[in-house]
């Protein structure tokens, strides 16, 4: 079959990426909404019945638009959810139409979905997060460029395409600060590529991004997001020598081979072009970009982050990865069209695939929240507070999140069936003083904890007469204790390293300890337990034989691999102030150990840091199922 056969219509092409796009948009539409700051910023719409910004970036509300339009029209919540996960979407394949058949430009044009799914899995259902707007942007800002190239000479279509190009920067700016690198390198690129480092339309338009990114910066809150990306940018000299400790090194180093596989190609094909053609001056400026873009951003997240927080982090690049190919590696046979063509259908179709493999993970994270929320129905209260040691980090991931994606997705029943579940952690800790069995009170946040319950949407929400109910860990559990454990030290004979039981005047055995750690059960997890939760509760005896320090004596729960600790539980005597030495006291304590991992190991003992000389006796464990 000739080569020529094998060519697609570039438009084609992009029009079957965005349906698959908004195919996936749809049947994960639960998972890209009931999720951190995209379940928040539905509830916030629902909430204030009005567009939502936050840290002043006023163009990412476009989306909202659909959401709104569906409050207003009382729409079911489900079909107001799917709104917003196509809005992005559609937001998206507006900015490709204008590209490909507004501008004519069909193969720039495929940079807008190949930029949403490269080097992308989690981030995909992060959908909110004003980064993809502000990469979209930055493609339309280039093709606007290129487009005007055809504009007539005068002064008229001068200020015409100064103008249409400053509306576009203003959307970059007001969507994310990470634009005013993509703008000024493909503005740096156009010029370039185009030759017009004499014109002077390049460099008003660089004054104008500086201007922005200065304002930006002054009009700043101190304490907002915008703050801590400028600070990081500002930071760039003190913490370039820490580069190499960056998390998003460690992230893109650990996944080079996975989902920036295809980066790397596209980076390792447009600079070998560049050589090949002779284009120094391109492939320097090609060259220098990405390093001091891929330098400000190991510095600016130079801290730990999820993966979909990484990925977000870094999409910036993809910028300058995608458009310097798509613009110059053009070959002038049928045969290499072809290969270049496939190869950006196999990029995507990679992405999709990705995407697919993270959606697991998201499934996984909904049916916990529903595990949750089934335990909450249980009681007659509809707000509920949890500890931070009663549910699965690794399964909920971020806690902050959980009181507005518990609330939406309780919801999708009907208004009457709406619950709220808050974790009281040491980020989101509730402030003293708080009135919880005040009914008109709703904590959605951390930094919303004093919203009014009389201000939800009645036709999606429903908390009315309700006080707030604090679910402890019994509450999480379900049938009766399972003994598992029990040493009464009745063998006289037991020793354990330079400590041994002894014996009273009654005949009672104990154990001496005078070591940090205390004989108990040293083991697998899988041992004791097959289920992957459980609430495991201990207790012991102990008898002082000299003054401890309460704080320095205490029983332990310890899940570990490889000497790293994953869970840890520690309790003492209640109060502190009884543990009293020559007599006997009782330390506990309990927790919820999960373990998928046949390696996990399960420590549960006395801790006497100390060393002090304590007596101990009647040591059991048992534990019980979680719900």
């Amino acid at each position: 079959m000739p080569a020529k056969t094998m060519i697609l219509n570039n438009n084609l092409i992009g029009q079957a990426m965005f349906l698959i796009l908004f195919i996936l948009a749809l049947l994960f539409y639960l998972e890209r909404t009931i999720f951190l700051d995209p379940c928040y910023a539905v509830f916030n719409i629902l909430y204030y019945r009005d567009y939502v910004s936050e840290a002043g970036r006023y163009a990412a509300v476009i989306p909202q638009t659909l959401a709104l339009q569906g409050m207003k029209m009382e729409l079911p919540l489900k079909v107001i959810l799917g709104l917003y996960s196509l809005s992005f979407i559609l937001l998206y394949y507006l900015v490709f139409l204008v590209i490909a058949y507004g501008f004519r430009l069909d193969r720039l044009a495929l940079a807008v979905p190949l930029v949403l799914l490269l080097g992308v899995k989690y981030s995909f259902f992060w959908i909110s997060t004003e980064t993809h707007q502000a990469l979209i942007y930055t493609i339309l800002f280039y093709a606007f460029l290129t487009w005007s190239l055809r504009f007539k000479p005068g002064i008229l279509f001068w200020a015409i395409r100064l103008i249409v190009a400053t509306g576009i920067l203003f959307l970059c700016f007001y969507s994310h600060p990470i634009s005013l690198f993509t703008v000024l390198f493909v503005l740096g690129f156009f010029v370039i590529d185009n030759k017009l480092w004499l014109k002077p339309d390049g460099y008003v338009l660089a004054s104008i991004i500086v201007a922005l990114a200065l304002f930006k910066y002054f009009t700043s809150s101190s304490t907002g997001y915008e703050s801590f990306y400028f600070k990081g940018f500002g930071e760039f000299f003190e913490r370039i020598g820490y580069v190499f400790h960056s998390e998003s090194l460690k992230f893109i180093k650990t996944n080079i081979l996975n989902i920036y596989l295809f980066s790397m190609i596209l980076f390792l094909v447009t600079a070998g072009w560049y050589v090949v053609k002779k284009q120094y001056l391109t492939l320097g400026y090609y060259l220098v970009s990405i390093v001091v873009m891929v330098l400000v951003l190991f510095t600016t997240f130079d801290i730990w982050y999820y993966p979909f927080i990484q990925e977000k982090n870094l999409m910036g690049l993809n910028i300058l990865l995608v458009i310097p190919f798509l613009k110059n590696v053009e070959f002038n046979t049928e045969r290499r069209k072809m290969i270049t063509q496939w190869f950006l259908i196999l990029v995507f179709v990679a992405g999709v695939n990705h995407v697919v493999d993270a959606s697991w993970f998201y499934k996984d994270r909904l049916g916990y929240i529903k595990e949750l929320v089934t335990i909450g129905r249980k009681y007659p209260e509809k707000k509920f507070i949890l500890p931070e040691t009663v549910v699965d980090r690794n399964r909920l991931n971020v806690y902050w999140g959980l009181a507005p994606e518990s609330l939406v997705l309780s919801s999708l029943d009907g208004p009457d069936s709406s619950l709220t579940m808050y974790i009281n952690d040491s980020y989101g800790r509730i402030k003293e003083g708080t009135k919880l069995d005040d009914s008109l009170l709703l904590i959605c946040a951390p930094w919303a904890q004093d919203l009014e319950i009389r201000r939800l949407n009645r036709n999606y929400f429903n908390l009315e007469h309700s006080a707030y109910r604090t679910l402890s860990e019994k509450d999480m559990v379900q049938g009766s204790d399972i003994s598992f454990y029990t040493n009464r030290f009745d063998d006289i004979s037991f020793k354990a390293g330079n400590d041994s039981c002894r014996k009273d005047s009654t005949g009672n055995s104990w154990f001496l300890l005078t070591s940090e750690f205390s004989p108990g059960f040293y083991g697998k997890y899988s041992e004791m337990s097959k289920y992957p939760a459980i609430m495991i509760t201990a207790q012991v005896r102990v008898f002082p034989l000299e003054a401890v320090d309460p704080k320095w004596l205490s029983l332990v729960i310890s899940r570990e691999q490889d000497n790293v600790v994953l869970e840890y539980y520690h309790g003492g005597v209640l109060p502190p102030d009884s543990l009293e030495p020559g007599r006997w006291n009782t330390l506990t304590v309990s927790g919820i150990v999960r373990s998928s991992d046949p390696k996990d190991q399960l420590k549960v003992y006395v801790w006497n840091p100390g060393r002090k000389k304590t007596g101990m006796d009647d040591m059991e464990i048992s534990y019980r199922l979680t719900n």
